[in-house]
């Protein structure tokens, strides 16, 4: 029998932070209680100006490091802020963490983020850390002040802050509220597997008959990574309805970013790097649907040429090699990267007469020692394909010598030499 969606969100318990808007780009064993220093500031969270400090101080005092991640120009962003003024939430966050306001676009910041392999779907984003920079806790929260201190409390409590959202997946929760966290949560943590499962584990119990509601475009855009989840080809197919509901928050065009962003996501995955040609014919579908039909060239050669290849056509793969060495041929460093993709791939020596020319077109245009590293690197391994050892040898040689030069790690050089 099928249910409302509105009784299936009810019963399952779906937070309803998913509903409100944001703007898109050895655990503790801490309580909840919060201990109110006389000291503590009740006025407003104290933010700590550096990061390292932060995490400094939160190691010192045995506290956890919450860091907002917002941006000066998010309008949800400011709207909470007022509510960092209020008495509670001050009371809260000054007793129990240390602070972080941490600008997504400010690079420098950013860098704590990158260091813990973590990615900003939306912001704001609520991340809560352990005294040793570990992530415990991931919350999305509304300009309530309530709703702001649950969050803290949330990430206290080992049993049901984020960090515990994988061992009941483990353990065989399937609920709504989960598997939405869980897939939301691995995608900031970047472990596209897990995230991968949890959301197609959520098409599977989602209500069939409420596919192209608000609430399932809601859910795409938080927890979909992949274009083979059930959500995402609802969606590229229905984007006019998503362009609506985009429309109506105030974000025209916004879909075409996070269709355009799940084919992104799709394409750099273990999964897309093993596509074929049908599949890769597919992603170039939904390009043209989500309005970048002009970049699939630039975007799905390389993956084109691999497919190829594993599909026993090399003759065309090469053909493609040839048209993008045209494309490219006023810009060195690419022409390198288009022979070291069939250095590594090609299954016979029949391309290298083809990538002998766009080397040699290569190396003129070629001016920091770096990039001529590369340069030698690529042809050493084109001769050893050829044939020609002492000519690989001596580029190998010369490739390994201007690495050193430039500063760069010798690794790979020195194991292609020791290789010949």
């Amino acid at each position: 029998m099928n249910i409302s969606l509105m009784n299936f969100i009810k019963i399952n318990g779906l937070a309803f932070a998913l509903l409100f808007a944001s703007c898109q780009s050895k655990s503790q064993d801490t309580t909840t209680q919060t201990v109110v220093n006389e000291n503590i500031d009740k006025t407003q969270v104290t933010w700590n100006p550096s990061i390292d400090d932060a995490l400094a101080q939160a190691k010192a005092s045995g506290k956890m490091l919450f860091v907002e991640c917002y941006s000066p120009t998010c309008p949800v962003c400011q709207s909470i802020e007022p509510f960092f003024k209020k008495p509670e939430v001050a009371t809260k966050y000054n007793s129990s963490f240390i602070n972080y306001k941490l600008d997504v676009g400010n690079a420098e910041q950013v860098k704590f983020l990158n260091a813990r392999n973590i990615y900003l779907p939306s912001f704001p984003q609520f991340l809560y850390f352990d005294s040793n920079g570990n992530i415990l806790h991931q919350a999305e929260v509304t300009p309530d002040a309530a709703v702001i201190v649950k969050a803290a409390e949330t990430a206290q409590n080992p049993a049901i802050r984020a960090s515990s959202y994988k061992d009941k997946y483990d353990k065989g929760d399937r609920t709504l509220d989960l598997l939405v966290q869980l897939a939301a949560y691995s995608r900031l943590t970047k472990d596209t597997t897990l995230a991968i499962s949890a959301a197609e584990d959520l098409f599977k119990i989602y209500p069939k008959d409420q596919i192209g509601s608000e609430t399932s475009w809601k859910l795409t855009k938080k927890c979909v990574i992949d274009m083979e989840n059930g959500f995402a080809k609802y969606w590229f197919d229905h984007a006019s309805a998503a362009a609506a509901f985009e429309k109506k928050d105030g974000h025209a065009g916004n879909e075409n970013n996070v269709l355009g962003g799940i084919i992104q996501s799709s394409l750099y995955s273990p999964r897309g790097q093993n596509y074929g040609t049908s599949k890769l014919n597919l992603v170039k579908q939904y390009m043209t649907k989500t309005g970048a039909g002009q970049y699939i060239e630039n975007v799905t050669w390389e993956f084109d040429i691999k497919a190829l290849i594993r599909e026993g056509k090399p003759e065309q793969a090469l053909a493609i090699g040839e048209k993008m060495a045209a494309k490219f041929g006023e810009n060195g460093q690419s022409m390198v990267y288009i022979t070291r993709v069939f250095n590594d791939f090609y299954p016979n020596k029949n391309y290298a007469p083809k990538a002998t020319a766009w080397l040699n077109k290569a190396k003129g245009l070629l001016k920091e020692d770096k990039y001529l590293a590369e340069y030698y690197f690529e042809s050493a391994k084109l001769n050893q394909k050829a044939g020609d050892l002492a000519k690989a040898k001596a580029d190998a040689q010369q490739a390994r010598t201007l690495a050193a030069k430039a500063q760069v790690d010798l690794t790979k050089f020195t194991a292609l030499i020791e290789k010949l």
